[in-house]
Formats: structure tokens, sequence, C-alpha cells
């Protein structure tokens, strides 16, 4: 679980779902939190310094966003802070493993031209969690789905969306997909008792990690599926539909990391509810980004 949560703050309606969904967690779960805005050094011409009026109407942004915050929780602690730079380096370089960093995201409207977006982009990077927020996610959402496979790291993963479920007092739900390995169906057509000898191990992946999840949160409603299909869609479109989706990235080297896995990409693509983006443990404690939070220069005010 993390410590602390940061909100990318800005105009329209992507940015609103993010710090709405931000409040709204915090109301379980009381993280001190910061709220910050990332003036462009992109939008300027070159050599020119930046008018302090950027900086004032950014500061009056997230004010007014920190009030919100006030005004919902009561006694959570709450900071802002205005950052110049490029927006994804400069989020990327707040991100660590003790972090939840929060971003909205335009969603299916904009998928044409997402796989570029920030909200693509920053988790890809990331050296710690990543909440990714569509807009206009309806209300009748409830539970928290991850998705998991057989490497090392999906216990960890698991863990993670178990302490969300638990803080916020939504039940878990552990989805795991997978295809027929199509590479030998050409020469060895695969009958229908191999392809169940097949679905029994997956079923039996599932089931070990609802008993560890389930050993170590007694109180939390746990249930858990093998899927045979796409796991992304197998994730989005569960019933009933999720209020938060849980998925890992595969990435490990700096390289790697500017491409997701490709279930956490085709989540991302095709958004219509909050997912949290959680690296793996090597990119956590190696991430250059995260090593260097000097990328741009901040003003903070409590």
């Amino acid at each position: 679980m993390t410590s602390r949560t940061i909100v990318a703050c800005g105009h329209g309606k992507s940015a609103e779902a993010a710090l709405a969904w931000a409040i709204h967690r915090s109301r379980w779960i009381k993280d001190p939190m910061m709220l910050v805005h990332v003036v462009e050094k992109t939008t300027l011409v070159p050599g020119k310094v930046l008018p302090p009026e950027r900086f004032d109407r950014a500061q009056d942004l997230l004010d007014a966003a920190a009030g919100k915050v006030r005004e919902a929780v009561s006694g959570i602690d709450v900071r802002t802070q205005v950052i110049t730079g490029d927006v994804v380096p400069s989020l990327v370089s707040h991100t660590d493993p003790d972090t939840l960093l929060v971003i909205g995201e335009t969603g299916l409207a904009a998928r044409a031209h997402s796989s570029w977006s920030i909200g693509v982009r920053v988790p890809a990077r990331a050296a710690g969690p990543v909440a990714v927020i569509p807009s206009g996610v309806t209300p009748d959402r409830r539970g928290v789905v991850v998705g998991v496979d057989d490497t090392d790291e999906c216990i960890r993963l698991a863990q993670t969306a178990a302490a969300e479920a638990l803080a916020t007092g939504q039940a878990l739900h552990v989805i795991h997909a997978w295809r027929a390995p199509s590479m030998w169906l050409d020469s060895f057509p695969l009958d229908d008792e191999f392809i169940e000898d097949i679905a029994q191990a997956h079923r039996h992946l599932v089931d070990d990690i609802l008993a560890a999840l389930r050993r170590e949160h007694p109180s939390l409603d746990i249930t858990g599926q093998a899927v045979h299909g796409n796991a992304a869609q197998s994730l989005l479109q569960c019933d009933p539909l999720p209020a938060l989706v849980v998925v890992g990235t595969r990435s490990k080297s700096p390289f790697e990391r500017l491409l997701l896995g490709s279930v956490s990409r085709d989540v991302l693509l095709n958004l219509d509810a909050p997912a949290i983006i959680v690296p793996p443990v090597p990119a956590i404690h190696a991430s250059p980004d995260n090593q260097d939070r000097a990328s741009g220069s901040t003003r903070i005010s409590l």
C-alpha cells in the first residue's frame, strides 16, 4: 500500500475526473496528498523567461483543487506544487514505490490518438503505481478486479489490489486470462481433452492465488476465475463492471519501460474504468527517472 498520493491537476474533464477519484479514495485512505500542475516549457519561445502570470494561474488552479479536497475530506494533509518542464518526464520523476500518482485520461473518445497519450506514456516509464482515470465513468460500477498471470510478480500485484479493495470496502475479483497454444494448431490439432487439461492447470493457478490472498485477508470478499479469452476484455467487461482495474507491466529496463506490456497497454487503450498500473519490482528500484527528481524547477506551497 502506498503512503502518499500525487494528483496531476489541469483543465478539462479528464483532470476533473482524476481529482474527483482521488478525493473519493481519500475518504477511506487518508494519505498525504500533493496536487501538482506542470507548466510546459515546450509551449514557449526558446530563450524566453516564463512569465509570472503562468505560475500565478497554475497556483490558482491548485489552490482551488486543494479547497475541494479539504472541503470533502476533513483532516487530510494537502499541499500543492507547480512544476516547470515537459509533462511526461516531470510526472514520471515524481513516481516511486510508496507514491500513487493519479492522472486523467481522455478515454475511448480519443482512442485513435491515445497510444502516445499521457495516460499511456507515464505508466510505461513510472517507478511506482499510476492510477489512470477516464472521464465519464458510470456510478453503477463496483468491486476491484486484478489481472494475474503465472509470473512471480502476480502475488505482489494481487496484494496491491487486495489492499485497495480492503481499504475502500469493496470486493476483490481475480482474473487469469489464457489462450490455447496456437503454435501447435496447424500440425497438431488440439482435442477437447487436451484443452480441458490446460484449462484445469490455469484454474489451479487461480485457486492457489485465491488461497494465498484469503489467508492474508480473511475478512475480504475474494472471488476469482480463469478465463479463456482476451485478457484486457475479460478485465474491463467482467460482471459486475469493475470500479477499479489493477494490472501490472512486464517492462524492467529503461528502454523496455517506453512500452507497456500487451495487457496493460490494451487496458489503457480501451479504458472505461479507473485503472492502477503497477510496475515490476526491478523497475521500481532501478528507475533512473526516480533517481533524478531535479528535471524541473518547482514552487511549493502549504
